[in-house]
């Protein structure tokens, strides 16, 4: 099941390097087709690939109705901008989006909530001495009031590169700040603003907080033109790795701005008995998303997979969500109320 998804994958990944070779080719370029025809290719491609309509509520052939009789082969590149705003903005998913020369749009950008966080506040105020690793993108220390408690921010699970250029080694590093942390008595660990990247870093963190292997999770991406058509389900895993594991108390950071890879993560990790999840939902985008472009060069991108829990439930659109108790919304990033909660439970 694995080996089929993986090969499914490689497909798709060569198949989107070879659309984005097109897209620097035509970029800029008199397009061969006209708005009209670009209009019903893009919709064609979502009507046969994306995989989440019925999980957001969108009748495509609906929009399809309401948007096509706006397309004039007469009107300019941005004014069939806004057209394509109103075809895809009722999904309300962040990893669809398209990106122009003058401008981009994201269908989920219109629903995100506003959740403030900063990290340099968080260690300003709380932490002592914090340190970074892994390509700057852990930070980690202890209390300033309380050296036995341990934080750690993951700010990505990418190197900040795209597609086979990202740096795949850094997600190691995570063992240089837990043997530092090793002695503490309980960790609070921040993915709050971090927007996801690859899955084989998540994996490779949350294996060193895994006190029971577990699959956390079940993907299946769509494989045929009915809006129903999946391939089989891939199962997500939690795996222990490195010599040992940090199963003490752990008090897990997420917000509205905890994405895609992120709320991998964050089910991974909330599907063990030592963590308690604090702060506010995560957004809700779990689905790999393909990037293609249309012939004049613009680029979009896709959500191809279905993902849910073990028991056949979705978080698309919900995101993962605290305890009633420890749903916390931040209004100001000066007065940290999620960092507060989550040192009152280490206490």
């Amino acid at each position: 099941m694995r080996k089929n998804n993986f090969i499914s994958i490689v497909v798709f990944l060569l198949i989107s390097m070879i659309l984005l070779q097109g897209c620097s080719f035509f970029y800029g370029e008199t397009p061969d087709l006209t708005y009209n025809e670009m209009f019903d290719s893009l919709w064609k491609d979502y009507d046969e690939t994306y995989a989440l309509f019925e999980v957001r509520g969108v009748d495509w052939d609906e929009q399809y109705k309401k948007c096509k009789p706006l397309v004039s082969d007469n009107m300019t590149d941005k004014e069939f901008f806004e057209v394509l705003k109103k075809l895809l903005y009722p999904l309300k998913d962040s990893h669809v989006y398209v990106k122009t020369p003058f401008g981009s749009l994201n269908s989920g950008e219109d629903n995100s909530t506003i959740d403030n966080f900063s990290l340099t506040e968080v260690c300003n105020q709380y932490i002592e001495n914090p340190k970074k690793c892994g390509n700057k993108i852990i930070t980690y220390g202890t209390l300033k009031t309380d050296d036995t408690v341990g934080y750690i921010h993951i700010a990505a699970f990418s190197s900040g590169q795209t597609g086979i250029n990202q740096k795949q080694d850094w997600a190691g590093e995570i063992d240089t700040a837990l043997e530092e942390l090793k002695n503490t008595r309980c960790m609070i660990l921040d993915v709050r603003g971090n927007r996801g990247g690859l899955t084989g870093n998540v994996t490779r963190i949350s294996g060193r907080f895994c006190s029971e292997n577990k699959v956390y999770a079940v993907s299946r991406t769509r494989n045929g033109t009915g809006k129903n058509d999946f391939g089989p389900g891939v199962e997500l895993e939690i795996k222990k790795n490195g010599s040992w594991q940090y199963t003490k108390p752990v008090i897990l950071l997420t917000n509205a701005q905890t994405m895609s890879a992120g709320e991998e993560f964050s089910m991974a990790m909330t599907s063990q008995p030592h963590v308690i999840q604090v702060g506010n939902h995560t957004c809700g985008v779990f689905s790999l998303a393909l990037e293609r472009c249309l012939v004049n060069g613009w680029k979009y991108a896709v959500s191809v997979q279905k993902v849910t829990d073990p028991d056949g439930k979705t978080p698309e659109g919900k995101g993962i969500v605290p305890a009633p108790e420890n749903l916390i919304l931040n209004l100001s990033a000066a007065e940290d109320l999620q960092m507060q909660k989550a040192i009152e439970l280490c206490n």
